[in-house]
């Protein structure tokens, strides 16, 4: 019999993002500058493929998901993910959830047709420049024109919702803002544009900051945006562009939280399950060691249920965010 995962403000939570592994390929500057993969999961400490499997039946089946989303580090880091990809089918086929996954895009090249075959629903890439020589700036990597075929191959494997994330920061690519729009009609895309977040190790600084507001006057001055229907759970702000294809997003985390209709939970690599990207660490749940301990599926709904209640209302301001020193992006699966 199926429970519901309801938080003491109500909220309904159906949505599970999980992190396969919080190694990476990239540094950004907005999730780790200064190089933190010295401190990456050992392997043994990694959710197996098979323990992802059962924890996605277990919230499936349990507790009614319905959408689950593969994130990192950079998920396509982790070895065998194709054939783990092939087993997620099954699931999904038994009971009808969606698929998707955030990657950064520089290893997407050549896996995107079994990306598609297998079911995967929609992709997330990151693009924080169309400028190559400010896209190594940020990424601190050369893999610009790998990103962009992978884009070009997405669309061409048959993926029609692809969303394209770009973190903004003043003074790195806060000038590009036009560019993207562009780009999203160009080839028929939805552009997100982030608010910059501070986490503990990305040096955050209030002067980066570009708030929603002031990204979408900029864009109005050049494009007419009309707001899209949105469904309830949206993180992001969806605006369609008169007169031409593309869809403009803003997800605004900082300046206008959506911590209101929050519907997700997330799983870090080595199974710590949290209830919001910004927890502090003391409210988790660590399933790979309740797996590992032999708990059985009800037992560990009843310690989900549990963890649920303690779900705060809405994240903390920037102040406190920033003093989260373990709070870091990459580890937590964005």
């Amino acid at each position: 019999m199926k429970s519901e995962l309801i938080d003491k403000f109500g909220r309904k939570h159906n949505y599970l993002r999980i992190s396969l592994t919080d190694k990476c390929n990239f540094n950004c500057t907005y999730c780790n500058p200064n190089n933190h993969m010295s401190y990456s999961v050992k392997k043994s400490n990694l959710l197996t493929y098979e323990e992802i499997l059962r924890m996605m039946h277990l919230f499936a089946d349990n507790h009614g998901f319905n959408k689950f989303r593969f994130t990192g580090g950079e998920p396509f880091a982790r070895k065998g993910l194709m054939d783990f990809f092939k087993n997620v089918k099954f699931l999904k086929d038994k009971f009808g959830f969606k698929t998707g996954i955030t990657t950064n895009g520089s290893l997407l090249k050549g896996n995107c047709s079994g990306l598609f075959s297998a079911g995967i629903d929609n992709l997330n890439i990151s693009l924080d420049s169309l400028n190559m020589e400010n896209f190594n700036k940020i990424t601190g990597k050369n893999y610009f024109q790998y990103v962009i075929s992978a884009i070009d191959e997405a669309i061409e494997a048959g993926y029609t919702n692809i969303k394209i994330n770009c973190v903004v920061i003043k003074n790195s690519n806060d000038n590009e803002l036009v560019d993207f729009v562009n780009f999203a009609i160009a080839k028929n895309l939805n552009v997100r544009f982030i608010e910059y977040m501070p986490f503990g190790n990305n040096d955050w600084q209030n002067n980066g900051f570009v708030s929603y507001n002031e990204m979408f006057n900029f864009i109005s001055n050049h494009f007419k945006l009309i707001p899209a229907k949105n469904n309830n759970n949206n993180v992001a702000k969806d605006f369609l562009i008169e007169g031409h294809n593309g869809v403009i997003s803003f997800i605004s985390s900082i300046s206008q939280h959506f911590c209101g209709s929050c519907n997700r939970l997330r799983v870090s690599s080595d199974g710590k399950i949290r209830v919001c990207l910004f927890t502090n660490g003391n409210s988790e749940l660590n399933i790979k060691e309740m797996f590992r301990d032999g708990y059985s599926d009800n037992d560990i709904s009843d310690e989900l249920i549990k963890l649920l209640n303690e779900k705060w209302e809405k994240h903390p301001g920037v102040t406190e965010l920033r003093a989260l020193k373990e709070n870091n992006m990459f580890k937590i699966g964005g």
